[in-house]
């Protein structure tokens, strides 16, 4: 769609204002994807000459180098390159003196992402991501808390706090049933978990909380729903190991069928160990949908104006809340559901991120003063 794969053989014709540049692993879009791709298209409706470049499975080495020659060939005013641990931030370090670069980490600086693999991290920790990023003209933190991360680091200079987005809704669109039609009765409810089903997301501790509350789920009418990649859990549970009930498993969905999962569902759940800012959170509080979230997904604002349940990623926390959530009266889940979309339209709109993220491009371009919501320096804002 939107993203390009870099390839040697085959060079644009045509020079680009601000060049995206992340690494895809060839699927279909999700996570850093889905956010890329949104804003790369939110900036071009703005008509910013913006495109997106990734390129998948590629290897250290000299190929780092061409694929700087085609970056230069492609002479952009700016690179904003998105994630670490891989080519783009390589290919960062070979243009910083070139091109203003903005880098943003997408949450792999959060305590918990950096403990991951440690071993392998940290040596490219020293080698090139800590110096790469210490000379990038500007961070791109997604929260405030990823910017605290950030600065717990010891970066001094320049983080642009821009968050993900969410887009406008589509009612009018056809969609498909939802996966599990035919399997909940009508007039059940369903509790939604939409993501990569991974021990990041906090599904170990969710499915541990849900096989405690089975009972209470039949006397009250839910099911827990999860759609996401993840093969190791789907076979877990296709083979019945787990002993839940009233519990399925999707595989992913998109486009349609992913809207078909949030238009159906009655409430959503994410209790993650590290975020970014997740936009699976965003798109269930667009549909309505009243949030069970974890202080990991970094949206303390629906805590504030009562949108979302907070849950720590805790069987026992996760029990208790979704024991809450179920006996919450139709008229509050409603009244959460209204909240977190206006919201969602205040704050979170790609419009707006959009016209955000411009601001801070004419101002590393010397064309606008500093916006407000860069801060300069650990101390304060610029």
């Amino acid at each position: 769609m939107l993203r390009q794969q870099i390839d040697p053989l085959t060079l644009p014709s045509q020079p680009v204002s601000i060049l995206h540049v992340s690494r895809t692993d060839g699927v279909a879009p999700g996570g850093v994807d889905c956010s890329v791709g949104q804003l790369v298209e939110a900036l071009q409706q703005r008509g910013q000459a913006a495109q997106w470049y990734t390129s998948s499975g590629h290897w250290p080495g000299l190929g780092d180098c061409r694929l700087a020659d085609q970056v230069r060939s492609l002479r952009p005013d700016l690179v904003h390159v998105h994630g670490l641990w891989q080519f783009p931030t390589r290919l960062a370090r070979l243009l910083e003196s070139e091109f203003p670069v903005v880098i943003a980490p997408h949450g792999m600086l959060d305590p918990w992402a950096l403990a991951r693999r440690r071993w392998k991290k940290a040596p490219a920790w020293h080698l090139w991501e800590r110096g790469t990023l210490a000379r990038a003209r500007c961070l791109h933190a997604l929260s405030p808390s990823e910017a605290r991360a950030i600065r717990a680091l010891g970066f001094r200079g320049p983080i642009a706090i821009l968050p993900n987005g969410t887009p406008s809704l589509d009612q009018s669109r056809p969609r498909p049933l939802p996966p599990w039609s035919g399997r909940v009765p009508n007039g059940e409810r369903v509790l939604l978990f939409l993501g990569r089903l991974h021990r990041k997301k906090g599904v170990a501790p969710l499915l541990e909380a849900w096989s405690r509350l089975s009972q209470e789920a039949r006397r009250q009418g839910w099911w827990l729903v999860l759609v996401g990649p993840g093969e190791s859990l789907h076979r877990h549970l296709r083979q019945g190991s787990a002993g839940l009930d009233r519990c399925l498993v999707f595989g992913p969905r998109f486009d349609a069928e992913k809207e078909a999962c949030l238009a159906a569902a009655s409430a959503f759940v994410l209790p993650s160990l590290s975020e970014g800012l997740p936009i699976a959170a965003l798109e269930a509080m667009s549909w309505q949908l009243p949030v069970l979230l974890s202080p990991a997904c970094n949206l303390p604002e629906a805590y504030a104006v009562v949108a979302a349940l907070r849950v720590e990623p805790t069987a026992d926390d996760l029990e208790r809340m979704i024991h809450q959530l179920m006996h919450l009266p139709e008229a509050e889940l409603t009244a959460m559901g209204a909240r977190g979309m206006a919201l969602v339209e205040a704050q979170f709109s790609w419009p707006r991120v959009a016209a955000m993220t411009a601001q801070l491009y004419d101002w590393l371009l010397g064309a606008a003063e500093c916006p407000e919501f860069v801060e300069q320096e650990a101390a304060g804002s610029c």
